[in-house]
């Protein structure tokens, strides 16, 4: 078969969102090709050409205007399989909701547990599609074949670490909870004189590399659950806190916000084992959890040390780091379970995606593309700036640069010299706002100095068309 996942270059320099995107073509003995759908892209090829079309999670459908019309439009008219790969499906979820119905997929691949998805996708509202649950992230590659070897537990400097951020109460208890465990460990170790390295700043994040070299050097590593239970169907909840925070200078915490979600927390259980677990495992590093469902991957005391959410049983938590024999025993167990046995490797995903396409494809009485595609034929030709043709890997931020460029400079000048009516400054600071609106990966620091909120999209219709 011919698959065509579609994605977003500028979402794969997150290593775990490219190891997702590449699971079908490392793991399948189908023809698998790549196409960006986001950022005014225009398909220029015909997608009945292929036999299947996968839409990656980073392609979110929940911003609207974020993954293009024209990739939309194509996507409506293609006569083969149709499948999503969502998550975050907290955010806007209606919206999400809207566009599974208006472009007809068959299959989503959601993070809800199959034992709530009546609440978040009504079987009324979808009856001829599949909801399959799969984990957010799997064991990648590099991780099994690093060659590394850990160092023993009783010769690591670090008691305990931990990396968490504040991202206030927007999303609830459990985003909550991965700053008050660190919070909280943090006094705790700082009272008892515990060697330990935790940090919930963006300044104190740590990348590639240095990162499995950090858990590497810690005797154990603090965690929760991710995801969030607080589902924003219409949106309010996201207006509501914005006008929070515009008040004032500092996050909307979440004592202050329980009222508005309480509510929600109640109704469904998320409880997402994170990526986090597995690079742990690999390293043979000992977690210290809060009780959780985490998919079901983890069990308490076998794979995690469980700490109490009201820290009732710190003592007998910092007890057991003493305890190495029976730190070893649960980091090889855990290894033996998350990594070595390959279920949850991204060979496993890729085998299951399969056996759900050529299911479904089955089910569905769908018919092979014929021949071959036009565009394959003719791979001399290239995709202009917003033009795409598939291609046979992913491509990432600094090709989505590349095609921006011309353009940026294009309309920076037509904001600086078409406007006449408008003051030079005036000009100056709407061009630095048009490149901090555009710009990739982050915004520069020039613009950031100079840039001033406009109606992006209305006022280069109105100048520059």
């Amino acid at each position: 078969m011919r698959i065509l996942v579609a994605y977003s270059m500028s979402s794969t320099h997150v290593q775990t969102t490219l190891d997702y995107l590449l699971a079908l073509k490392r793991y399948s003995s189908h023809e698998v090709s790549y196409v960006h759908a986001t950022h005014e892209a225009v398909m220029d090829f015909d997608f009945d050409d292929f036999d299947v079309v996968l839409q990656n999670y980073c392609a979110r459908l929940c911003f609207e205007g974020y993954v293009s019309r024209s990739y939309r439009e194509a996507l409506k008219r293609f006569r083969g399989l149709k499948m999503l790969a969502v998550q975050d499906e907290y955010n806007r979820t209606n919206v999400l909701k809207a566009a599974i119905r208006e472009l007809g997929f068959h299959v989503v691949l959601t993070c809800v547990p199959q034992d709530s998805l009546e609440y978040v996708y009504p079987r009324r509202e979808f009856p001829d599609v599949e909801f399959v649950t799969v984990l957010t992230g799997y064991v990648p590659d590099h991780l099994v074949d690093a060659g590394r070897t850990p160092a023993p537990l009783g010769r690591r400097p670090l008691v305990i670490g931990y990396r968490g951020r504040d991202i206030g109460g927007l999303y609830g208890r459990l985003a909550f909870e991965k700053y008050e465990i660190g919070r909280r460990m943090r006094e705790i170790c700082q009272e008892r004189g515990i060697p330990h390295d935790i940090a919930m700043d963006d300044q104190s994040r740590i990348y590639g590399p240095a990162w499995l070299d950090f858990i590497g050097s810690c005797r154990s590593m603090l965690g929760s659950e991710s995801g969030s239970n607080v589902f924003d169907f219409d949106g309010s909840i996201e207006r509501t806190y914005k006008e929070m925070a515009g008040a004032r200078s500092w996050k909307v915490g979440y004592d202050e916000f329980l009222p508005l979600v309480a509510r929600h927390e109640s109704e469904i259980s998320m409880g997402q084992i994170s990526p986090r677990a597995f690079e742990c495992a690999a390293m043979r590093t000992p977690m210290i959890l809060f009780r959780g469902r985490y998919s079901g991957v983890l069990t308490a005391d076998v794979h995690y040390i469980p700490l109490e959410k009201d820290f009732s049983n710190v003592d007998e938590v910092l007890g057991r780091l003493e305890d190495l024999p029976a730190l070893e025993a649960m980091a090889q167990t855990t290894y033996r379970d998350l990594v070595d046995s390959g279920r949850y490797g991204y060979a496993a995903f890729g085998r299951q995606l399969c056996a759900i396409i050529e299911r479904k494809f089955d089910e569905l009485g769908l018919v092979p593309a014929a021949g071959q595609a036009l565009w394959a034929r003719n791979r001399a030709r290239r995709a202009g700036s917003f033009h795409e043709l598939p291609t046979d890997r992913p491509l990432g931020p600094k090709e989505l640069q590349a095609k921006f460029s011309p353009w940026l400079i294009a309309a920076v000048a037509g904001v600086l010299f078409r406007s006449p009516h408008l003051p030079w400054r005036e000009r100056l600071r709407r061009a630095a706002g048009l490149a901090a609106q555009l710009a990739l990966m982050r915004t520069p620091v020039w613009a950031k100095k100079l840039a001033l909120r406009f109606p992006l999209g209305r006022y280069i219709r109105s100048r520059l068309s």
